[in-house]
């Protein structure tokens, strides 16, 4: 498979576009949690989709995902993948009580990270669309605990036409109390990334 090389111009145009991203979804969740919530981001960067299981742990991590179609000009796939227990940090957030300590996800929490997925995605895309120029419409995220590769295998089953490459921007959320991390993958299809990378000036 063809590797993705950027120059470092266009390395800082993907950081400029991540660091919107999260100061939109900072904004946003703040907003929602009613308190103060930085994001940064530590990285951003194109990788080949099998790849993805191996960032969030490897195929056997146990993740929770949140997986949200995008209809409109950009047909694609947003993956929200935090582990157990950041998954129940992030909700304890919204809920302003402690996590239980137990890894398993509660139906409140479902609940919690379904509207947070929905307020990260409109203010990730939001951003996005600005850079491209594209209408952009989330659906309704869809909750998912699994292995992370039994996940990605899920994803690509339901879609039918992918690009070989994942858009990641590693977020990590800090509050006075609480720290979380997560990995935001896009998953365009393969004209959408043509349009992303052109955006950035790649040069095929």
């Amino acid at each position: 498979m063809e590797e993705i090389k950027f120059t470092n111009l266009q390395k800082d145009a993907l950081k400029e576009i991540g660091s919107i991203c999260a100061g939109n979804a900072a904004t946003a969740l703040s907003q929602l949690f009613n308190k103060k919530l930085e994001m940064n981001v530590p990285d951003i960067f194109f990788l080949p989709l099998e790849e993805v299981p191996k960032i969030v742990g490897g195929q056997d991590k146990l993740v929770t995902g949140l997986v949200i179609r995008i209809l409109g000009d950009f047909p694609s796939v947003i993956l929200l993948i935090f582990s157990q227990q950041d998954a129940k940090n992030l909700a304890s957030l919204m809920s302003h009580e402690h996590s239980n300590g137990k890894n398993v996800i509660t139906e409140f929490e479902r609940s919690a990270l379904k509207e947070i997925g929905v307020i990260l995605a409109n203010a990730y895309l939001g951003a996005l669309s600005v850079f491209i120029n594209w209408g952009l419409v989330p659906c309704v995220p869809e909750l998912i605990e699994d292995m992370a590769g039994a996940m990605l295998d899920y994803i690509l089953i339901e879609l039918s036409s992918v690009s070989r490459y994942a858009l990641l921007i590693k977020s990590e959320f800090k509050e006075s109390t609480t720290r979380v991390m997560g990995n935001f993958f896009l998953i365009p299809n393969p004209e959408g990334l043509k349009v992303l990378l052109k955006a950035v000036e790649y040069d095929t």
